[in-house]
């Protein structure tokens, strides 16, 4: 899957602890294990039937909850489609998990969002600007960031997301 792809470009993961914030029900664990990509995956999801069918699917890999996820420390930290859903308080949300998230990652942090560049706007979806994501982690977050807006996860389909990398030193 393209965006998984993109999310992992933050560096050779291979060997390192990961931690897979909104995980559902663990595609992203498969990407990795499919690309033959060993790592010492932890997934963590509210909804706990997510959880029920991820932990089925790979029983060697830790799922949990946030609370119990956030005591142990991780080489990188990736959220995958959990900012797009427009809910209370997106961007709150968003930045507060970033900053979580950054936390426990020793060594970076890949997410992704959708943009405000689009041709077309969803009502349920919720879109950023990618130069605020990007102010936001430079200032309250990491002077190490990169943002992504270069790729298409559709042929045809001008990039409708971003990818951002947030490093530690």
């Amino acid at each position: 899957m393209k965006r998984y792809e993109i999310l992992i470009e933050i560096a050779n993961i291979t060997g390192s602890k990961v931690l897979d914030f909104g995980c559902g029900t663990a595609h992203f664990a498969t990407f990795l294990k499919e690309k033959g990509i060993q790592v010492d995956y932890t997934g963590v999801d509210f909804v706990n039937e997510f959880l029920q069918c991820a932990k089925e699917k790979h029983p060697e890999s830790k799922f949990c909850s946030l609370d119990e996820a956030l005591q142990d420390t991780y080489d990188y930290a990736f959220v995958s489609g959990v900012f797009n859903n427009v809910m209370e308080n997106n961007e709150n949300f968003y930045k507060e998990t970033v900053k979580q998230l950054y936390q426990v990652a020793k060594k970076g942090l890949s997410f992704n969002m959708m943009s405000s560049y689009v041709d077309y706007y969803d009502q349920g979806l919720y879109y950023e600007k990618p130069e605020n994501v990007f102010q936001f982690i430079k200032n309250e977050v990491s002077p190490y960031v990169a943002i992504r807006n270069d790729y298409q996860i559709r042929d045809g389909v001008i990039p409708f997301e971003f990818a951002v990398y947030v490093y530690k030193r």
